[in-house]
């Protein structure tokens, strides 16, 4: 009997038994997560792996109407990802043969089938070559997508198919008899599939997870499915107890370290204002003392807070220059507030004439005379004055007020005089500008007399 006879025999006997080897399947099995302490996190689907962290859905409960699914991210220092990563491609294995592998299998071998079919019908040896050579091709591809369903068979037939095109290599004239086509795989070893969890052991699953989820959030949230998932079964009173307590404790801590973060950070921001950069400093070297007092229970909030104090202390140090800088010119700005008072006086003793002028209600021309012999006696007043640089803007702005009141008063009477109305609409421009250069240099100076805000 030639090589394709047995090759023929053989596809027509696993085309008649396809059934008897169908594999114990479990379609409704779930994903498992491996820590590298061996336990296995039940998850509903697929994993994730997001940079250093794995992300899956943990399922909590015996799948009853209680069960609850909670999103978890684990680092990867803790999964045993090899693990993982075989159980996941035993339970797609799974799937596959309990649901398409039979139909798959058999549309294959009736596809060897057909091949076979017209090997026969064909005398060309290059034609046979090509047929046989494309049916082991999708054969091998078959084999490849199938996650290992009936490997042993598929292989069988490979290794046959493999001689046969030897043989039609050799009739069709062609020197090479090396076999450039793969064997087939053979079947993998998949990792042993598990049985859904219980009730009791899907919570105590979900506690272990949270004992190395290190976000509290998600602890919390943990606990709570494990708690709801629970409330109504009768036997598990000692791991409610346990998700209780732990849960009461996570609260608690949440209370603790939200209150220690409001009140350190209030403390914090009166040194900035203080410029109190050592007491600010005990403030962050203590923080780790105060946080072991506390149990370590929030790392992630330590940091951020630890974050924040530094962020402050650069705030405080620049708080404490920018008042050494003020007590060191406290005397020169105070010396130049008691020579620019009588300059000052005498805009606030001048603001009704300017007043008028803005309004155009007046004043009378001798009113407008006094004005103008007042404002000559301030120009070498302030032109004349010792300004130190931190007020050199304010000295700018007061001596633009007068200016621009000397201004107005000079076209408020050239208005009066000719009786002309565009120069009293100028007088009034010009009297406006003075009374708002006058209340800024006013309001400017007042504030460098005062210690710096802290921005």
């Amino acid at each position: 009997m030639t090589r394709r006879a047995v090759l023929a025999g053989l596809v027509a006997s696993l085309l008649c038994g396809g059934g008897m080897f169908a594999q114990d399947t479990d379609p409704g099995a779930i994903m498992r997560v491996f820590l590298k302490d061996g336990q296995a996190l039940p998850s509903l689907g697929e994993t994730a792996q997001v940079a250093d962290r794995l992300v899956f859905t943990l399922v909590v409960g015996d799948f009853g109407a209680a069960t609850q699914y909670q999103l978890v991210s684990l680092p990867l220092g803790l999964i045993d990802l090899d693990r993982t990563s075989r159980y996941s491609e035993a339970v797609r294995a799974s799937r596959y043969a309990a649901t398409r592998g039979e139909a798959d299998y058999s549309a294959m071998t009736e596809d060897v089938s057909r091949a076979l079919d017209d090997l026969a019908k064909t005398n060309d040896p290059k034609e046979r070559l090509g047929i046989a050579e494309g049916a082991r091709k999708r054969l091998d591809d078959w084999s490849k997508s199938s996650y290992g369903y009936r490997a042993a068979d598929g292989q069988e037939l490979t290794n046959l198919f493999d001689q046969v095109i030897a043989e039609l290599r050799a009739a069709a004239g062609e020197s090479r008899f090396t076999v450039d086509l793969s064997t087939g795989p053979a079947a993998p070893k998949h990792e042993p599939l598990m049985a859904a969890p219980t009730l009791r052991q899907s919570i105590a699953l979900a506690l272990s997870t949270a004992s190395v989820t290190e976000d509290p959030a998600g602890r919390e949230a943990i606990l709570n499915s494990a708690l709801a998932a629970s409330a109504d079964a009768r036997d598990l009173d000692d791991l409610r107890a346990d998700a209780s307590r732990w849960l009461a404790e996570e609260r608690a801590a949440d209370f603790a370290y939200g209150a220690l973060t409001a009140d350190t950070l209030a403390r914090a921001d009166a040194a900035v204002q203080q410029g109190n950069v050592r007491g600010l400093m005990a403030l962050r070297d203590g923080l780790p003392e105060v946080d072991r007092a506390m149990g370590r229970r929030r790392p992630a909030m330590i940091e951020w807070l630890a974050n924040a104090l530094d962020t402050r202390l650069d705030a405080a140090r620049a708080r404490r220059l920018a008042l050494d800088h003020y007590l060191m010119m406290r005397s020169s700005l105070l010396e130049y507030e008691r020579k620019a008072r009588p300059a000052l006086s005498a805009l606030d003793g001048l603001k009704p004439i300017f007043e008028a002028i803005r309004d155009m209600t007046g004043p009378g021309f001798e009113w407008l005379m006094r004005a103008d012999g007042r404002l000559k006696t301030l120009v070498p007043l302030m032109r004349d004055m010792e300004v130190p640089p931190e007020l050199a803007d304010v000295h700018a702005t007061l001596k633009s007020a007068i200016n621009m009141a000397a201004e107005a008063c000079a076209r408020r009477k050239l208005a009066v005089a000719a009786n002309d109305m565009p120069l009293a609409k100028e007088a009034s421009a010009a009297a406006a500008g003075a009374l708002m250069l006058a209340a800024q240099g006013r309001q400017e100076l007042l504030a460098r007399l005062s210690p710096p805000k802290n921005k």
